[in-house]
């Protein structure tokens, strides 16, 4: 049988280090892969171990077991009450290399495509490229191999977002790049799921009431699991929120998500499921500064 060549098309994705393919792969077991996997998935989310090992399909103990490992070869620490990486796992951010003038303009003198590429940039954005801009292009172009369509289209995209900064640009690049999108039709697919995800963002804040801030990272990690995760429409987040108002008198992202897991969990997913539960039924995990401290006591070791 002939060797793999692994293309990833799934989309979103998290960011697993490098480590632990480069130094890992053998060393670790399956609940403590399976463990890091889940801490990095729900980032910012209070799980309990209990909630870690059922959603592994592993006991408790080897939980305990996981973190313990991770933490004594280096790849996760404590701040506080917070697990995080360590700064031996994160990698630098990769950046495009830089090109002079005479590179750049033989490249426009001999390449029609890049020469149209630096064109319909500059017509794009309404102005005249320094030699920064476009040596940026230049990399895209000739460092990561996108066509000038591709290129074109991420260009398109940035301006759309409102952010044209060329810095930003190459920063998008990269993104694409590490997310295998080489082609026109996987990054339509891309453009199409951020663009979704922002408008959740933007309908669940406003009918959240937040206004003159944007959303913290936490709360569009809330509201990507509530959307993407566990599948909540638009109308079943409203009535968690409301019945979150009811009770609490205020809003609480992590409330809410435990009346959303509850809910999830009876396989209530539309209003009409739930119109006969007067009590919204929480999940002790989600609702409570002092059980979250309880949880990274025990993940720990602490009794």
């Amino acid at each position: 049988m002939s060797g793999f060549i692994f293309n990833s098309n799934q989309i979103p994705m998290m960011l697993v280090p490098r480590a632990v393919a480069d130094r890992f792969l053998s060393a670790a077991t399956g609940s403590q892969l399976k463990v890091l996997l889940c801490l990095i998935r729900f980032e910012d989310l209070a799980l309990t171990p209990e909630d870690i090992a059922k959603h592994c399909g592993i006991e408790t103990d080897e939980v305990y077991a996981a973190v313990d490992f991770w933490q004594k070869n280096g790849l996760i620490c404590r701040r506080g009450a917070t697990l995080m990486l360590s700064g031996a796992a994160l990698s630098q951010p990769q950046t495009l290399p830089r090109y002079n003038s005479d590179s750049i303009l033989e490249l426009k003198e001999n390449d029609s495509s890049f020469a149209f590429l630096l064109e319909e940039t500059e017509r794009l954005l309404g102005k005249s490229l320094n030699h920064n801009d476009a040596s940026v292009l230049y990399a895209m172009y000739d460092n990561l191999g996108f066509s000038s369509e591709l290129a074109l289209q991420l260009i398109n995209f940035c301006k759309r977002s409102g952010k044209t900064n060329f810095r930003y640009i190459e920063k998008i690049a990269v993104d694409w790049y590490e997310r295998g999108i080489d082609s026109f039709e996987k990054a339509e697919h891309l453009i199409n799921l951020l663009e979704k995800r922002a408008r959740t963002e933007t309908a669940v804040a406003a009918y959240f009431g937040i206004e003159g801030r944007s959303l913290s990272k936490k709360e569009k990690e809330y509201i990507e699991s509530w959307s993407s995760v566990m599948g909540m429409s638009l109308p079943m987040i409203k009535e968690a929120y409301e019945r979150c108002i009811d009770s609490k008198g205020k809003l609480s992202f992590a409330y809410i998500n435990g009346i959303l897991s509850d809910w999830l969990k009876k396989g209530w997913k539309k209003p009409g499921d739930i119109v006969n539960d007067k009590k919204p039924a929480v999940s002790k995990s989600y609702n409570s500064g002092d059980i979250e401290k309880e949880l990274y006591k025990r993940l720990a070791g602490g009794k």
